[in-house]
């Protein structure tokens, strides 16, 4: 198996929100390429991070974290922003108090979604793509079951998402959440459970007009870091993008983090079959990038 780019990948998803690995696996593959630190980001929930740390042992660093949906608010040009908490104490009690409610709102979000989905024409039950969720629903999930019950109607799930789930597609299902974090909530948490807050691939925000003045606002709310080093060209915005592009977004944002005295991070996030063609480690730190970062974290 080809040896990972990075020895440290700090975005990948596990079936405890929308990757097809589940943790277990995730931690195999990761040793089988020849990582040391992996950090576990499932999408609004820690519950992948114990059985990493039982699978992981002593022969992977597993740092503890996760990634946040947050609010959308476009008077301040916020759209589909994530949150990664990094380094976090996934049983702080308040973290855990939040997580539960986010839970109850993706779950009804996720069925009225499904419902809309359904007055569409598409076959998809509800307690069917309940079944296959380990940890939050997402919308992967509808898809898995869309694509499976619907083959005459979707080639892949990439296409259902096209056709129904993104929220640009021209028959879009999205609902608005009950309830949903705003950014400063996400970093105000993070930092509650005792770690930094790092904002997601900052150029793959295609609904957002001005990604650098939206960097500076979080900056000065409690932003500690930003993904610098992320495989564009295989991510929304960005899809065959060239290695010279993406090179360009990345010496950009690096740039930009070093003007606002903020702190680097770098992932692949990968999903395993979701987000084909990505592999852990293929975006991430060096040693020495991730030993200057754990220094000032005290990881």
């Amino acid at each position: 198996m080809e040896v990972a780019a990075y020895p440290v990948d700090l975005q990948l998803h596990s079936t405890a929100s929308d990757g097809t690995d589940t943790p277990a696996e995730l931690v195999q593959l990761a040793l089988q390429r020849g990582l040391r630190v992996i950090a576990l980001t499932d999408h609004d929930t820690v519950l992948g991070i114990e059985p990493a740390l039982a699978a992981a042992g002593e022969r992977l660093r597993i740092v503890p974290a996760l990634e946040f949906s947050t609010l959308n608010e476009p008077e301040r040009d916020y759209f589909d922003l994530n949150i990664l908490g990094l380094g976090i104490r996934h049983h702080d009690p308040a973290l855990q108090t939040v997580l539960q409610q986010v839970l109850e709102s993706r779950i009804e979000q996720k069925v009225r979604q499904i419902e809309k989905l359904q007055t569409h024409g598409v076959d998809v039950p509800v307690e069917e793509v309940l079944r296959r969720v380990n940890g939050v629903p997402g919308r992967v999930h509808i898809a898995q079951v869309a694509l499976e019950r619907n083959p005459d109607r979707f080639t892949s799930i990439g296409d259902v998402f096209a056709q129904y789930l993104a929220t640009d597609a021209p028959n879009s299902v999205y609902v608005k959440r009950t309830f949903s974090l705003t950014v400063e909530d996400a970093i105000d948490l993070c930092h509650t459970a005792g770690g930094i807050a790092v904002l997601a691939h900052p150029g793959a925000y295609p609904r957002v007009h001005d990604m650098d003045a939206v960097v500076r606002r979080l900056a000065q709310q409690g932003l500690d870091a930003i993904e610098v080093r992320y495989p564009y060209g295989q991510n929304r915005g960005h899809y065959g993008a060239s290695a010279a592009e993406v090179a360009r977004y990345v010496a950009h944002f690096d740039a930009l983090a070093d003007e606002l005295r903020l702190l680097k991070s770098g992932g692949s996030d990968y999903h395993g079959q979701v987000k084909p063609g990505i592999h852990p480690g293929d975006a991430g730190l060096t040693w020495v990038e991730w030993e200057a970062l754990a220094a000032v974290c005290g990881w």
